[in-house]
């Protein structure tokens, strides 16, 4: 039992911070750094630093702490080593961000950040060596060596009278084994929150929030807006709920109000100059599922006119409209414009629209074992399941198989560099394929849990353990970066603005509309496929045919 454990009523934080310094100064012997940070609902109000021989107590250092303080950082640093960072790269030693501080020597002058202030201020290494180097009006070198320690952290908080929370890279870490249907619900209804928080009076829903700067970002992402759209109605379906449905329908309205045109039958979503296959094919999807769809029907009519107008005979697709000589991003795109057929299909039962599919699907089922690619597999697993829950058709159930098995190839779980990281979709030996990012982890859960009920359905059920165990780890990546309450919003002032957002990613915490939609979208239909616990959290002989066509 620590030294902390045995004191009781230590009369607030600044007697409880002063314990656990005193024990981790005075009989642990590693730590050769502390830096402190008090905090007023989230505003940084006192910092400093305490060398591991300084007599903090009598100094009175910590006594300009206010007494209205309503939580108090430590971030103790040890075992410190040379590193040389290249600033010339913006993503040098991203891994190490919040797990390391570090200390640059400038013109003699020590500057010390720790692992914790780099997290609270969304800071990289090239960043904060550089805004060092700055404040001594020095120019930037290419290259420089940073003596680098690992980090302990400690979270002391106003509510808890006689408690710290240890921190995990300015966070709790949440384990595998704390995944399971209440801890979903639970992240669902925050998502839910965070994502129906963001549409202002109008229905416009903002794009991206920092955080560590309590801005919003002026930039906007016309795909994302629409994805959005989806997701909003079908939370609003999924808790039954009519204020949230009332919600979606404003930001449908405002959408199209502001994005939609249309000029010789054909209607595009314009945004930026730029008018994407994408953007049509996910409005037009946003239409078909609203309950409101009837009065929208001729600009759906014309986005799927464009559809068309953007398809080709050998079932391929030219993925930009505006400008019209413009291509790429058919990862995306081609099966963003499938997921829309294939849920008209669904509906419609239309012949002469599933021989168009299926002419896509046989091009690009060539196309992509020819430029193999994470991105293309969710869009087209997605769109793919719709038609097999019509047809059965075994060429699809191939294809979705032969996608997803090779998809948890980029899933961390053994080779994280740190526990934090488990679960999400990277791979550093093939890092062409992007960057660790909580928007991938999203909407690969999509595409899985739809490759997971064709594995039940299939009665395959050695393939439906394995993409259940990739679900379960993804879940935990996803939750590891939700902001849920006050321990991983300890350095935000505006709460409301972050609460049951995701961050990017472990040591980034920008939220982005896509982060919380791919995931909100993922666990809807995780929480709705799975019966109950067991066969959430527990492998079985025979699995519960939990298909939902």
């Amino acid at each position: 039992m620590e030294l902390l454990d045995l004191v009781e009523n230590q009369g607030g934080l600044l007697a409880r911070l002063k314990s656990r310094l005193n024990y981790l100064l005075h009989k642990n012997s590693c730590f050769e750094l502390v830096y402190v940070c008090a905090r007023v609902n989230g505003k940084a109000v006192f910092k400093c630093w305490i060398e591991k021989n300084d007599d903090f107590e009598h100094s009175g250092i910590l006594d300009a702490i206010p007494a209205d303080a309503t939580s108090i950082e430590l971030d103790c640093l040890y075992e410190p080593h040379v590193r040389s960072i290249n600033l010339a790269n913006k993503n040098s030693l991203n891994s190490l961000r919040g797990k390391y501080g570090f200390v640059l020597d400038v013109k003699g002058k020590p500057h010390k950040f720790s692992a914790l202030q780099m997290i609270a201020g969304n800071l990289s290494f090239p960043g904060a060596v550089e805004k060092a180097f700055l404040s001594r009006q020095m120019n930037i070198p290419d290259e420089c060596c940073i003596t680098l320690y690992k980090s302990d952290q400690y979270l002391f908080l106003s509510e808890h009278e006689k408690e710290y929370v240890p921190l995990y890279r300015g966070n709790r870490l949440f384990t595998l084994e704390q995944v399971n249907k209440a801890a979903i619900a639970e992240s669902v209804k925050l998502m839910t929150l965070w994502l129906s928080n963001q549409i202002n009076e109008q229905g416009r829903a903002e794009y991206k929030y920092w955080p560590s700067r309590g801005e919003f970002s002026d930039s906007n992402n016309a795909i994302r807006q629409w994805m959005a759209t989806v997701c909003l109605a079908r939370a609003a379906r999924a808790f039954k709920s009519e204020q949230l449905m009332d919600l979606a329908n404003k930001n449908l309205k405002y959408n199209l109000d502001s994005m939609f045109f249309a000029q010789d039958g054909l209607g595009y979503i314009l945004l930026d100059g730029s008018a994407k296959l994408g953007a049509a094919a996910l409005a037009a999807l946003a239409i078909l599922e609203s309950p409101e769809r009837k009065k929208y029907l001729s600009q759906e009519y014309a986005l799927r006119n464009l559809i068309e107008h953007l398809s080709n005979p050998d079932g391929s697709f030219d993925t930009f409209y505006i400008p019209r000589d413009r291509t790429g991003n058919e990862n995306f795109y081609s099966g963003e414009a499938l997921l829309f057929m294939a849920q008209e299909y669904s509906i419609s039962k239309n012949p002469a629209l599933l021989q168009k599919i299926m002419c896509s699907f046989t091009y690009y089922r060539d196309w992509h074992r020819a430029n193999r690619n994470p991105a293309f597999i969710p869009w087209h697993t997605q769109a793919y399941w719709l038609v097999w829950c019509v047809t059965r058709d075994e060429e699809l159930a191939h294809f979705i198989f032969e996608m997803n098995d090779w998809l948890l190839s980029m899933q961390q779980w053994d080779s994280a560099e740190f526990l934090d990281m488990q679960g999400r979709f990277y791979d550093p030996e093939r890092p062409f394929f992007g960057p660790p990012h909580a928007s991938s982890t999203g909407v690969y859960l999509e595409g899985l849990i739809d490759a997971y009920q064709l594995a039940v359905a299939l009665a395959d059920n050695a393939r439906a353990e394995s993409y259940r165990l990739v679900l379960l780890r993804g879940i935990r990546s996803v939750i590891q970066l939700q902001f849920r309450n006050d321990v991983e919003s300890f350095y935000v002032s505006n709460k409301a603005n972050v609460m049951g957002g995701i961050r990017t990613n472990e040591y980034d915490n920008t939220i982005r509309i896509d982060n919380v939609q791919h995931c909100l979208m993922a666990f809807l239909k995780i929480h709705r496929i799975f019966s109950g616990e067991s066969s959430l959290n527990h492998h079985q002989a025979e699995f519960r045919n939990t298909c939902v066509c």
